[in-house]
């Protein structure tokens, strides 16, 4: 059986599990959970551009998970400390809950050109579908089937589905490094000879 959607991977869920009744909707949401802080794929880039008024802090769109790259009016701006906000360079950035301070703040209107990783979308009946299980829906079932197993307290088989999930996982980042590390060539500056 093919997974594509939602519905697929909530029957295959039931199929591995032999109707012992795993509640398929809570162990899809729980592999979910345990899945969006490790994953990072090109198919979770996103961009978004943010005016900004002088003075004030953007608020960071409801779907960041990482930030990739940072420009304001333009210009790249570098990770900060807390413990150490001593620039060294022009503009710097922390992120603060969902707000992204820039320092020091813009005393003009500016923009931000935010570049982020989202989080892994939710699957549900009104959202079938996402990258992941598109791409890699073993990664899905693999994941779901050892919340499944936890749930029934088969923790053999859910070390087992741990396992497998890892070895799915293993072709995300594979595919990843394909298309973000082999075909681009890594320019660096030198500082000095």
């Amino acid at each position: 059986m093919a997974i594509q959607t939602y519905s697929d991977l909530l029957s295959a869920i039931e199929s591995y599990t032999v109707g012992a009744g795993a509640p398929g909707d809570l162990c899809v949401m729980l592999a979910e959970e345990a899945l969006r802080p490790i994953l990072t794929h090109y198919r979770m880039e996103k961009k978004v551009t943010l005016a900004v008024p002088a003075g004030e802090s953007p608020t960071l769109p409801a779907d960041f998970q990482e930030a990739r790259r940072i420009l304001v009016n333009g210009q790249r701006v570098n990770l900060l400390s807390f413990q150490n906000d001593n620039l060294g360079c022009d503009l710097g950035y922390v992120v603060t809950g969902t707000t992204l301070e820039i320092r020091p703040a813009p005393s003009t209107d500016y923009s931000v050109d935010l570049y982020y990783y989202e989080r892994l979308p939710s699957l549900s009946t009104a959202n079938p579908t996402n990258w992941l299980i598109t791409y890699f829906p073993t990664v899905y079932l693999r994941a779901s089937l050892a919340q499944a197993y936890h749930w029934l307290k088969d923790f053999d088989a859910e070390q087992g589905e741990k396992d497998l999930t890892s070895d799915a996982l293993s072709a995300v980042v594979k595919d990843n490094l394909r298309v973000t590390a082999y075909g681009n060539t890594i320019i660096e500056e030198l500082s000095s000879w």
